[in-house]
């Protein structure tokens, strides 16, 4: 362990800080791998490479299927190359060229887990798509932010899955996140044609997701 731990740290030296990862990031994910990764890991072949779906919430170094709202965004449509995994339910690799750690916190399997990472890793990447978009869309993709009419899909490349602890369905009507303010909940509602007709939840936690033009 004590070897593996300081080629970790060796590794935080030679990364560079950026406006996706911010250092202290970056050093919470590189000590995770040192406890994580050294070990009982096991190399993919081939790794799951693509780009980030959506926009995803590091919360201290990882990427989580919790995904709780809030905090630090790395945006849709970064490469990513996934190439270790461990224990069935964390993966490790780099989005953006800089190094991550991933948890689906909802994995049984490790069918489970490569299920999750293929929803958050696809083989397109979505800017291409988000540059059709009407512009009010667009504005609240790069906020990660929602606003009334976006269809699911425009929903998924702002927010990101909802925990499949609390939204068990997509085709449902109601979707489920959870934000750091007050770690309270909010619901994004879909009307009969399947876009955004409202929100739920707590003003604080509904303005953490609303867009206001």
């Amino acid at each position: 362990m004590s070897r593996r731990f300081s080629l970790d740290l060796g590794l935080l030296e030679t990364m560079k800080p950026s406006q996706t990862f911010p250092r202290s990031i970056v050093f919470a994910a590189v000590l995770a791998a040192a406890f994580f990764v050294a070990g009982c890991a096991t190399k993919l072949a081939p790794p799951i490479t693509g780009y980030t779906c959506c926009n995803l919430r590091p919360d201290y170094g990882w990427v989580s299927s919790t995904n709780m709202l809030g905090g630090a965004i790395v945006p849709a449509g970064e490469p990513v190359v996934i190439d270790t995994m461990k224990r069935d339910k964390y993966a490790y690799g780099t989005i953006g060229g800089d190094y991550v750690s991933l948890r689906d916190d909802t994995a049984r399997s490790k069918e489970d887990m490569q299920r999750w990472m293929r929803q958050i890793v696809v083989p397109t990447d979505p800017k291409l798509t988000l540059a059709s978009w009407s512009s009010d869309v667009q504005k609240a993709v790069y906020s990660a932010k929602v606003v009334a009419g976006m269809t699911k899909p425009q929903v998924l490349m702002s927010l990101s899955y909802p925990s499949r602890s609390d939204t068990k369905d997509l085709n449902g009507n109601t979707w489920r996140y959870w934000t750091t303010q007050e770690d309270e909940p909010v619901d994004i509602l879909f009307g009969g044609d399947g876009t955004v007709s409202g929100f739920s939840g707590k003003p604080s936690a509904v303005r953490a997701v609303e867009f206001k033009r």
